[in-house]
């Protein structure tokens, strides 16, 4: 049983900017991290539980595929045989929000059926305006076009807008709109299903380059076609259909087309309302099995001793640990609670680099050249334990080298930190982490 302790003076710290919100929100991903990321109280999962109205989180209409690889086999099981891994599917990997984001403009002008989008930012801008455009030309063509965006980082006028340009538009809250723990945090999209798109990117412009709060801003994100697709759409449709039964949505599934590729792709959803930690598994089973090499980008660090432990094991078995971080946070409290970890991290020999142009977003794990995870889910608790998440394994996917070299390029652009290099936390610091350490667990 996982406790998770919440302090009452961080909420209130953290909570103090949140009201009053227009339909601009502000800039920065996981705000959650931030301004909402707490409620003042000691609770364990059934606790959660009993206090919010039963969620559907067990896929209903999918089917798993016979699969020939122990690796795919073993990452089906670690989502408590929910989401099954695929073949029959390509994959494209977006190093950055400015190719993504062509990318999905230009699947979203050739939709003919359907287009679902679920993100946890949703920020006036050009991104949006470009976003908006496309969809509405799309909406006076027949398509039907639904978005889901997080209640806590949008509101209701929010939603009003976008449902006068002719979206669909929910907003993910808390059953008793008052908690503000669990968050949306998730990045999908899913055009006809027969392609979607997970990532970090979400529909703002300092993730596309057109804003610069914290210098250059580095993500990513994963195009997915063919099988792989049918798990995407119901994770749409698990969030729908909140607080209710999961409507059958076979009919959308069934627009899947297989398409000839190499490799295994397996798509699956992280709940706070479940009993499994799906994400925290899967990471954790990435870090474990690495022989060769591990890779990993990491925009919030904050762990627990069994992940750290794992990444320290990982640095004594195999040639090359890396983790990159944030060269300018966007919120200096993670810094502050990730830094003892870069120090123990760094003394066990995995090499910590930052990354010097700005803030780097993307959530990458990548081991041996065989497997990685691409998606929404940060190396920290609060992905683990408290929002909804999604991410893509890639299992022998060609894609797997794209996402290499482009961390190969990425270390270029980068500066590694020595235990001297790492700054001890002041005294004002210390008192600052304590606060923050309640939080800490759910980070």
């Amino acid at each position: 049983m996982k406790k998770r302790l919440f302090a009452a003076m961080a909420a209130a710290v953290m909570l103090g900017g949140c009201a009053g919100k227009g339909v601009s929100v502000s800039s920065g991903d996981d705000a959650a991290e931030s301004s909402a990321a707490v409620t003042a109280e000691v609770t364990v999962r059934e606790e959660v539980k009993a206090v919010s109205p039963a969620r559907v989180t067990m896929p209903q209409h999918l089917v798993p595929q016979e699969i020939s690889d122990e690796r795919a086999e073993r990452f089906f099981e670690l989502t408590g045989s929910r989401y099954p891994a695929y073949a029959n599917t390509d994959t494209e990997f977006y190093p950055t929000g400015e190719e993504f984001y062509a990318a999905l403009l230009e699947e979203l002008r050739g939709a003919q059926d359907f287009i679902f989008l679920e993100y946890f930012i949703v920020s006036d801008g050009e991104m949006l305006d470009g976003l908006v455009e496309v969809l509405k030309e799309r909406i006076d063509a027949g398509v039907d076009v639904r978005l889901i965006c997080d209640g806590l980082k949008q509101n209701d006028a929010f939603a009003a807008a976008m449902q006068q340009h002719g979206v669909d538009c929910r907003l993910y809250r808390e059953p008793d709109r008052i908690s503000v723990n669990q968050r949306d945090h998730r990045k999908l999209a899913v055009i006809d299903g027969r392609t979607a798109f997970m990532g970090g990117v979400n529909i703002a412009d300092e993730y596309i380059n057109v804003e610069h709060p914290y210098g250059r801003w580095k993500d990513c994100a994963i195009k997915m076609q063919g099988d792989a697709v049918r798990s995407c759409t119901e994770l749409f449709f698990e969030q729908w259909e909140v607080g209710g039964e999961l409507a059958d949505c076979t009919a959308y599934l069934d627009k899947a087309v297989p398409a000839a590729a190499d490799g295994y792709v397996l798509p699956f959803g992280e709940s706070p309302y479940d009993d499994m930690d799906t994400a925290r598994d899967i990471c954790l089973e990435i870090i474990n099995t690495a022989e060769d090499y591990l890779y990993i980008t990491a925009p919030y660090l904050n762990i627990d001793d069994e992940v750290e432990k794992a990444l320290c094991d990982a640095a004594n078995r195999c040639s090359d640990v890396v983790i990159i971080v944030p060269g300018i946070p966007d919120k200096p409290y993670m810094e502050l609670l990730a830094r003892e970890h870069y120090r123990t991290l760094t003394q066990a020999g995995v090499r910590v680099y930052r990354y010097l142009p700005g803030f780097i977003h993307a959530k990458i794990y990548l081991c041996d050249d065989e497997v990685a995870a691409v998606g929404s889910v940060n190396l920290n608790n609060r992905s683990f334990y408290c929002d909804f998440e999604c991410a893509a394994v890639l299992i022998g996917t060609p894609s797997l080298a794209d996402i290499k070299t482009d961390i190969l390029a990425t270390l270029d652009e980068c500066r590694l930190l020595t235990v001297d290099s790492i700054p001890q936390l002041t005294p004002e610091e210390q008192l600052e982490v304590a606060l923050y350490s309640g939080v800490g667990s759910v980070m």
